[in-house]
Parts: structure tokens; C-alpha cells; sequence
């Protein structure tokens, strides 16, 4: 007579059936699965009748009867069988996979682990909200933050560092603060919403430019397209009237209001904003005070924004800093991600300081190494040093996601939007991811403000990074250098620099 002989694989989560004589096995199989009990079962048949049966439609019995028969509604422990023993991690397994077939079985398995083999608990982890982030899998995302299994950590301030030459890939909004400045919301606003914003976004895409500057004595135009963008009429004008805003030394001359729904949206992204400032300083900042130069409590607001379109895998854009001419120290920017989902990633380039006006600044001191160029000379050769390069990390941003890039991050922190092989595309996009950055742009930073080097051009704002007196410290310089050339003039600007002045909210000092 033939039998069937069921083994259930843990790891791959499958069930492989054998047919095989059981006069050539041991002893051993017989008695096992071949001895009957009282009832003239076996047991293999037992154990069928009872997974099967937790998932037939309960029927009309007795309250004792009922407590017998586990249904899917209510799943019991499996552990009390009808001969003793508990049931094996493999016939759990089953059970899982058949409540919650969307789940692979490594997941599955992870959490009947979690659960000290229970698959009541397990099925009630399973059934728990998870991120939306599905690059990678992990165990986190379905646990909530006051789960027993997952701990509250503090997130250190400074961050600690990331070994040179690695990247560290994060794959839930959770790990985020923990590696970066920086705090990202999933799923940020309702789908209708930001669908219609990606629909007014692709429709402003073909009228984007290319940003056009002097880079290592070379005319460099930027790899993907973007567009400048206010939130009122007044800042057009005003933009326009007082001889208009430059990036990387050139003018931005077309400047575009804010798409209806980009109008719309705005209060939400200033209170999500506000709301993570907040909760970042009381509980990651040094005495649970805001950094030196930030904005006051609740003052962050949005007047402006860079629209970027990413078109196709190999559009992306390379290592940098935003600039602070018209931001201010400290500034905070909130990037939007719609369409295809890319991958971001950010590596400090300088330590935290602190206090940048004070005369021995608060920084964590990188060991001796070579000279320093940028922003002033040295002293002695053996006390010349450079900050030791650090790893990075990668972050990847779907369509709908928000990632708030705090106050420290401008200033020693660089990002950049990392080439792809490829890309899944988007339903309405298609191969586009459009990214929208907004911006608090100061008032007392207006153009008709900012100092002007003797070559009569306005300066940009930069902090120090390299130089350890003077680590911190923000400074005005001529970007002349940075202008698109046309003609043969010698390469270069005046070399201004003229030391900026902040009270302790950022607003500049002048003299």
C-alpha cells in the first residue's frame, strides 16, 4: 500500500511530497506515522483532518464542541495536539502562509520566531500596518515603536560615523534619523492629492531648463532640468524689481508661481516641518535648545521651491551642498518626491559646530592629515588637517515621500541623486521622477541685501568646512568664478571675503 510521506522545508517555506513504500524505511517511520490510536487513525491523518479543518466554516454546535475547532477568525496556539506533542515549525508555517498568502515565507518565519512560536501572535504581528518602503524587508516593519520586541533609542547627536568607502542602505523612514540629519515621511500625502500634483508637475516639465555654470575652468550644464518656483505674485516682483536671485553666480529669470496645488499643499508641508523641527530639538538636540542661527519655534515657512525632473535612469546629479545666500544659516528643506522612486544618499563632509562664533569651536577634531586650502592658511604644518572622508548613506525615496533634510545638513552634510541601472516605472510618470524642494527663504536675504564683491556681482554664503579655527564660521565670497563664460577673460574672481554676522536666530548682523 502506498503512503505519502509530507516534509515541509522551513527556509524555502514549501511542501515537498514524496511517494515512497514505508517496508523501505526504518522501524522508526512505521511506528511514527503508521501507528493508529484508539480512533484507527494515524497520525499524519489526524493532523490533516486538523489543518483542514481550521479553516472550514464554523457549524452550529455546542459551546464545548466549538472550542475544539480552531477557525480562521481565531487561530489557536498548536500546541496541545491530539497526541501530546506541539506541532512542528513547518505545519505553522502553512497555517501563516494560508492567512497571510501575500507574505513570503522568510518574513513569516521571522516573525513566528518574534513570537515564540506562536501563530496567534505572529498572525496579530502580520496583520500590523507596515511602511511603505519596499526596497528591502525586515522584521521592524511590522513591529510599532512601542512594541516589547523593538526598544526606543535616542538618536545621538552627532551621528556616529560611517566607515570610508561604505554605504549604508536604509531600508525603513525609521533608520533614517538614526544615520542622517534628515527625516523621512512615507506615503506624505493623500493619493488623490498627489497624483494631481504630479499631473500639474509633468505638465511644467517641457518649459524646465538646464542650469548652466563654471565648473574646474569648464562650461557644465546640469544633468536633469529644473525650474525656480514662488509662492506669491509680491515675491515674483519682488524677485524680478531687485535685480532678481542668483544661482551658482547666474540670474534665475524666469521665475514661476506655485501650481494651484502646490498652494494647496503648502500648509501641510509647513506643519509636518514645524511639528518634526520641534520634536528634533527637544529630543536630539544638546539641552533640548535649538541649534545656534535656527529659526524660532514654528517660524519656518514656505516661500519658495526648485522643481527637478529626473528623467530616466542616468539623470541624476552629483555631490552637493544647497546654497545658503538667500536660506541663511541653518536652514531646513523639505524635498518632496513624486513619480519614480531613486535612490538619495548623503555623507558628511564636516563636523557639527556648535558654536561657530566661539574662539575654540565645539567639534569633534579629526587627527592631523594634509594641508587645508579653503577659507584661510594654517599655522603650523603638523597642526594642518583635513576632515577624514566617511562613508555614506542611501536612502530610497518613492513617489508621495517626504524627507525633511534638518538644520545641520547644509552645512556638514553633502547629497547628491545617484545614477540607476534602472528604474521601475511609474503608471503616470513613466520613467520621470519629479522632486519638489521647499525653501524658507529669509527676509532680511533679499537680493537688494546681500554684499556685492568689487566685481560688482552679489555674494554667495558659505560656512568653513576645512579650516579648524575657523570651523563654522559663514562668510561672503565672490562666484564669479561659478559664472557661465562666453569669451576669453581671465578665469577667476576678486577673491572677496567679508566675514557674515548672525544674532543667535540667523538673521545677519550688518556692519
Amino acid at each position: 500500500m502506498t503512503r505519502f510521506h509530507a516534509t515541509a522545508r522551513s527556509v524555502r517555506g514549501r511542501i515537498l511530497v514524496h511517494h515512497n513504500d514505508p517496508q523501505q524505511h526504518s522501524g522508526r517511520f512505521s511506528t511514527q506515522f503508521l501507528a493508529r490510536s484508539s480512533d484507527g487513525m494515524s497520525r499524519v491523518e489526524r493532523r490533516k483532518r486538523d489543518f483542514f479543518s481550521a479553516f472550514a466554516k464554523p457549524q452550529p454546535t455546542a459551546k464545548k464542541q466549538k472550542q475544539d475547532i480552531p477557525t480562521t477568525t481565531e487561530v489557536t496556539d498548536i500546541k496541545d495536539t491530539p497526541d501530546g506533542e506541539e506541532e512542528s515549525t513547518d505545519f505553522k508555517l502553512a497555517l501563516l502562509s494560508s492567512l497571510h498568502p501575500s507574505l513570503p515565507h522568510e518574513d513569516l518565519l521571522e516573525l513566528l520566531l518574534a513570537a515564540d512560536g506562536s501563530v496567534d501572535a505572529a498572525s496579530a504581528l502580520a496583520a500590523k500596518p507596515r511602511s511603505t518602503i519596499t526596497t528591502q524587508s525586515s522584521l521592524s516593519t511590522f513591529l510599532s515603536p512601542s512594541s516589547s520586541i523593538v526598544s526606543p533609542r535616542r538618536i545621538p547627536f552627532p551621528l556616529p560615523p560611517i566607515p570610508k568607502f561604505k554605504t549604508l542602505h536604509l531600508s525603513t523612514p525609521s533608520q533614517v534619523p538614526f544615520h542622517a540629519p534628515a527625516t523621512l515621511h512615507a506615503s506624505f500625502l493623500p493619493a488623490a492629492t498627489a497624483t494631481q500634483l504630479l499631473t500639474e508637475c509633468l505638465a511644467e516639465v517641457p518649459a524646465f531648463g538646464r542650469y548652466e555654470f563654471r565648473l574646474f575652468e569648464r562650461n557644465v550644464s546640469s544633468p536633469h532640468t529644473a525650474a525656480f518656483y514662488v509662492a506669491s505674485k509680491e515675491m515674483a516682483a519682488r524677485h524680478t524689481s531687485r535685480g532678481g536671485y542668483l544661482y551658482n553666480g547666474t540670474t534665475l529669470e524666469t521665475v514661476r508661481l506655485f501650481t494651484p496645488t502646490m498652494t494647496a499643499v503648502t500648509p501641510i508641508v509647513e506643519r509636518l516641518v514645524n511639528d518634526s523641527i520641534a520634536e528634533r530639538v527637544a529630543s536630539v538636540y544638546p539641552g533640548g535648545r535649538k541649534l545656534k542661527y535656527m529659526l524660532p519655534e514654528g517660524k519656518w515657512r514656505v516661500t519658495s521651491a526648485f522643481m527637478n525632473c529626473y528623467d530616466g535612469a542616468k539623470q541624476s546629479v552629483g555631490w552637493h551642498s544647497d546654497q545658503l545666500t538667500y536660506l541663511g544659516p541653518r536652514t531646513v528643506i523639505a524635498s518632496l518626491s513624486l513619480g519614480v522612486e531613486r535612490e538619495f544618499r548623503l555623507r558628511r563632509v564636516a563636523p557639527v559646530t556648535l558654536d561657530p562664533d566661539a574662539e575654540s569651536p565645539d567639534t569633534a577634531s579629526p587627527p592631523p592629515g594634509e594641508e587645508s586650502t579653503e577659507g584661510g592658511q594654517t599655522d603650523k604644518p603638523e597642526e594642518e588637517w583635513r576632515w577624514q572622508p566617511e562613508g555614506q548613506v542611501s536612502i530610497h525615496l518613492p513617489h508621495n515621500s517626504l524627507l525633511i533634510m534638518h538644520a545641520e545638513c547644509q552645512e556638514s552634510w553633502k547629497h547628491s541623486v545617484h545614477p540607476a541601472n534602472n528604474i521601475s516605472p511609474h503608471p503616470l510618470a513613466n520613467n520621470k521622477r519629479i522632486n519638489i524642494t521647499f525653501r524658507c527663504y529669509r527676509d532680511a536675504l533679499t537680493p537688494d541685501k546681500i554684499p556685492r564683491c568689487k566685481c560688482g556681482v552679489a555674494c554667495v554664503l558659505k560656512a568653513v568646512q576645512r579650516v579648524k579655527e575657523k570651523m563654522g564660521r559663514y562668510f561672503w565670497g565672490c562666484q564669479v568664478g561659478n559664472q557661465w563664460r562666453d569669451d576669453e577673460k581671465e578665469e577667476g574672481g576678486c577673491g572677496y571675503l567679508l566675514w557674515a554676522k548672525f544674532d543667535d536666530d540667523g538673521d545677519p548682523i550688518w556692519e
